[in-house]
């Protein structure tokens, strides 16, 4: 008789998402509703690999599709014990990460799926990587020095933020290969060939209506969105202020479209060259 009255698990749920796509944003939004706890990051796509390493190996017993199968399940059973051990047991408990969807996919798990058009990310992690001294090849570190020396460096010469040509390209490869795997994977589960739960959000459409989208995804996850607090600075699109910019902080300006404002034409054919095929999924264009 005492089953019948233990509270249910909580449930495990993740947010995904490009870096600098809006996966703060989007944890921030979720737990201004107390019936959930969004923490971050739990990294955990090395646990994941080195499942898939051991399910492969030549002379190991877990190769074995059945016994392959057990050690999958209690894997997923054991990240999900652990995020909803450390987020203190909540009813809905999230792990914001930012990472691909397949790096961490486990079947069955609810996830909230966030994209943001690539040029804008692009900005927003130039201005990351110098904060963070992330980058630290010597024409990102004159960067970071700049920047260091005056906040509003590049505000000031906004053309020149994104003049060293190997990052935009980098960023754009990967940005372009892992939203185009993330897409993959919906279409998967769009088929019915995945067990893949997920809510797509678009960062533009998050500007336009926070309120309306961010009531969607508690509706997705199963809370009540009558539950949650309202929108607070760090909430609010532009972070509730059309001026906000602060180049030298973690929120710094929160808007989109801004990318307009630091490309060059060859800059902008730099990006494009690498991440045409994700701009257009993704709505860009």
């Amino acid at each position: 008789m005492r089953n019948l009255f233990r509270s249910r698990p909580p449930e495990v749920f993740f947010i995904r998402g490009y870096a600098k796509s809006g996966t703060t944003w989007l944890s921030n939004l979720m737990n201004l509703n107390p019936q959930i706890n969004s923490m971050s990051e739990f990294h955990l796509r090395p646990l994941f690999e080195g499942v898939e390493k051991i399910s492969i190996l030549q002379w190991g017993i877990l190769r074995h599709k059945d016994q392959s199968k057990l050690m999958h399940d209690s894997f997923y059973r054991m990240v999900k014990q652990l995020i909803a051990d450390v987020c203190g047991n909540e009813p809905w408990c999230g792990d914001k990460t930012p990472c691909s969807l397949r790096s961490t996919f486990i079947p069955g798990v609810k996830n909230l799926y966030i994209t943001r058009d690539g040029r804008d990310a692009v900005v927003s992690w130039f201005y990351h990587t110098m904060n963070r001294k992330i980058d630290t090849r010597p024409e990102m570190l004159k960067k970071k020095d700049r920047l260091d020396d005056n906040p509003q460096y590049f505000e000031e010469n906004k053309q020149e933020l994104l003049s060293f040509e190997p990052l935009v390209r980098e960023f754009a490869k990967k940005w372009n290969t892992t939203v185009t795997d993330d897409f993959k994977m919906m279409q998967s589960s769009d088929r019915g060939e995945i067990d893949l739960p997920y809510l797509w959000i678009r960062y533009e459409d998050l500007q336009i209506d926070t309120q309306k989208y961010r009531d969607e995804a508690y509706r997705f996850l199963g809370a009540s969105p009558y539950r949650a607090a309202p929108l607070n600075w760090c909430t609010q699109a532009g972070f509730g202020d059309s001026d906000h910019n602060k180049p030298d902080q973690f929120f710094r300006r929160g808007r989109a479209g801004t990318w307009q404002e630091y490309f060059t034409s060859a800059q902008l054919n730099w990006f494009m060259e690498e991440a045409e095929e994700a701009m257009q999924l993704v709505g860009a264009f």
